[in-house]
């Protein structure tokens, strides 16, 4: 062979600056694009578990209060000594809980099976009075409960029961609870009017007007198109003003990336209804 057509070996070869640069550029948005998806898939999940929670919160509260709404007043009539004295079984207070607040209060007594012993202390409930804490009661044991919104340690707000003066936080995230009293001035077991707690006959009670504000934990949603809420509407606080001596009825929101939702519902007093 003719040694003048022999290959010679191949330089060694490699990227160059500008190839190695390109690469990199590709590289980084490549990783940008999956932050960015990974960012907003964890977004969307953080909302949906939030949206979930406050709807299931609201449901389960409404669905109380108005369970313990339909005992208050109870009494069986097996024991005669059952009394109430000069409590008032439904009672409230304006504005006194945690973030402006009101306060709900319950009174009732328990129920037992036909033929229970009037000497038996306590008596053995049936299970179809239940406080707010899932305790069933006896029919001559007097229940006490108030619904209230209250801080933690952390400054996370709860929906609080407290029975017989014994606190249990029920629901996270409560920030605040607005009561309106449903009161029959005329007699004719009708309402005609909703007024703030302390400027209502509690004896003409006959329903409640409950308003929720509940949150949600993450904090990476849009903020609302407005911050002021109005727990009653323009009828009872016009162009957003607190009527005086309700101030809670209308809260400013904080600008913190949080979802919220306003809850309203009705609870009928039953043994207020003749």
């Amino acid at each position: 062979m003719n040694p003048s057509f022999r290959k010679l070996p191949r330089p060694a070869q490699g990227f160059t600056l500008v190839e190695l640069m390109v690469g990199m550029v590709i590289s980084m948005l490549l990783i940008i694009v999956a932050i960015s998806l990974y960012l907003a898939q964890q977004r969307s999940y953080n909302t949906q578990g939030d949206v979930a929670e406050i709807q299931e919160n609201a449901r389960a509260i409404a669905q109380l209060l108005q369970r313990q709404g339909r005992q208050a007043g109870y009494s069986d009539f097996t024991f005669v000594d059952n009394s109430f004295g000069t409590d008032n079984t439904v009672d409230a207070t304006n504005d006194t809980g945690a973030n402006s607040s009101d306060t709900l209060t319950f009174r009732y007594f328990g129920s037992s099976p036909p033929g229970t012993s009037l000497v038996v202390v306590p008596a053995a409930p049936d299970e179809t009075v239940v406080d707010c804490a899932g305790n069933n009661i006896g029919a001559n044991v007097e229940v006490t409960e108030v619904f209230s919104v209250v801080n933690d340690a952390a400054g996370l707000p709860w929906l609080q029961c407290s029975v017989n003066g014994v606190g249990t936080p029920l629901f996270p995230n409560v920030e605040a609870f607005q009561v309106l009293l449903g009161e029959d001035t005329d007699g004719d077991q009708t309402v005609n009017r909703f007024v703030p707690p302390g400027a209502a006959n509690m004896g003409n009670v006959r329903a409640l007007r409950v308003s929720l504000v509940l949150r949600g934990n993450s904090r990476t949603n849009p903020a609302p198109t407005s911050l002021v809420l109005n727990h009653f509407g323009e009828m009872y606080a016009l162009n957003n003003v607190a009527p005086a001596g309700d101030a809670g009825s209308v809260v400013n929101l904080a600008n913190d990336g949080r979802l919220r939702k306003h809850a309203t519902f009705f609870v009928a007093l039953r043994n207020r209804l003749n």
